[in-house]
């Protein structure tokens, strides 16, 4: 990774053009370095950490996002369409497949060690929080890469630390926080919801295959029998962009320029805007199904502080949990106001909010007076929220605690930063 995992919301087309791995939006693999942080206020030492993880790089979710571009190559080959390159290509193809059939869904090896990793560097920056005696647990939705992604968390702790005591569960019981939409929303994201035009629009103005069509086959217009070439450009992208979290050093990005990659992560940005985060066509329906974790985590800080504990709470999910999360806590660049999805890239970029692994951490610090400040970041960097503060980037929890709260009790579509 090359580009600085920024929080900024600014992107530009020279940005995205220089560095093509960033079309693979919320499928890019976590950075490997992160920022230094701001040293805590004199005084202030940390005793306890909220925490929600999205699953790490993972495979693709279905066997068929594999295999149906599998199938429309062997047919290309047995009819003898394919040029010199998608022969290449499916040679490409064939061995992804082998690699990646009956693993669908499933978190792959590089997610694992970037659980690992996130979670070493919480342990050395908030020792005292993982005390021997501190009380920790760890909850994830029923998908198994989140049930991985939390132990290969909490593993990680117990390398620094062999005597914490740590709760792990995977159940349904915790849904309603970990992965939720309103009844609401989740008529908003039906096949036929209002998002699904404005999305389709973008889509067929953005998807021109024909180069790549005539890239792969010798016979273009004889392999439109075969696969359409708008869904044969798609599939080849998802496989694309995703095989960088898998344990192999093919790739399939050469095969499109980058102004294809980057319209067609365009698309990608703006559906995952629409269904997820901010866009006013959804008038704050996910952000306000977030309001179920984000009260959560002001319950459980509650309760930590009026008990006088040490420890952590640790939740591991999705990114359609931390992106409307991101959006409800107003991070920078992640609560834009975009309608215009060709002009959406310059403000809100799904790559800075959710990469694979991505997480939202409030640290929580106080000093023997029992003053307590906290700190909120997004992907191990320092974000800002709408409070303010005269020790930035930790804020008195009694001012952040009531804006939070503020947040919590009003519509999303009414709320002004």
């Amino acid at each position: 990774m090359v580009v600085a995992l920024t929080t900024s919301g600014q992107t530009t087309r020279e940005e995205m053009l220089a560095h093509p791995q960033l079309a693979a939006g919320v499928y890019l693999p976590y950075p490997t370095t992160v920022p230094a942080e701001t040293p805590m206020p004199r005084g202030y030492r940390p005793f306890y950490v909220s925490h929600y993880g999205r699953h790490g790089s993972r495979y693709l979710v279905y066997d068929t996002d594999y295999s149906r571009v599998k199938d429309a190559l062997d047919q290309a080959a047995t009819e003898g369409l394919l040029s010199p390159v998608g022969v290449s290509v499916k040679e490409r193809v064939d061995s992804v497949w082998e690699l990646a059939r009956g693993r669908a869904g499933e978190l792959a090896p590089l997610g694992f060690k970037q659980h690992h990793d996130i979670a070493t560097r919480l342990y050395r920056a908030c020792r005292e929080a993982f005390s021997s005696t501190a009380h920790i647990t760890a909850v994830s939705t029923v998908r198994m890469r989140c049930a991985h992604s939390m132990f290969a968390f909490v593993n990680a702790l117990k390398e620094q630390n062999r005597r914490l005591d740590i709760s792990m569960e995977s159940a349904a019981r915790y849904m309603p926080f970990l992965s939720y939409n309103t009844p609401e929303a989740s008529h908003f994201n039906r096949d036929d919801g209002p998002w699904a035009k404005p999305v389709a629009d973008f889509k067929a103005e953005m998807t021109q295959p024909e180069r790549l069509m005539n890239l792969l086959f010798i016979d273009a217009d004889r392999a439109k029998n075969i696969v359409t070439p708008d869904d044969l450009m798609w599939w080849l992208y998802w496989v694309a962009v995703d095989l960088p979290n898998l344990p192999t050093d093919i790739t399939l990005l050469d095969i499109f320029t980058t102004e294809e990659l980057f319209d067609l992560w365009q698309v990608f940005n703006y559906e995952f805007y629409t269904r997820n985060s901010c866009n006013p066509l959804n008038e704050g329906l996910f952000t306000d199904s977030a309001k179920s974790l984000l009260a959560n985590i002001l319950s459980t800080a509650d309760e930590y502080i009026a008990n006088g504990e040490t420890g952590a709470t640790l939740r591991f999910g999705h990114d359609s949990t931390i992106i409307p999360l991101a959006g409800l806590l107003h991070f920078p660049g992640c609560d834009g106001r975009e309608t215009n999805p060709r002009d959406l890239y310059k403000t809100y970029a799904d790559w800075r909010v959710s990469p694979m692994a991505s997480n939202v951490q409030l640290r929580f610090y106080r000093n023997k007076s029992r003053e307590i400040i906290v700190k909120f970041l997004l992907n191990e960097h320092e974000v800002s929220i709408p409070c303010k503060t005269n020790i930035y980037p930790y804020y008195h929890w009694k001012d952040a605690r009531e804006a939070l709260q503020h947040i919590l009790d009003t519509p999303s579509k009414n709320y002004k930063p």
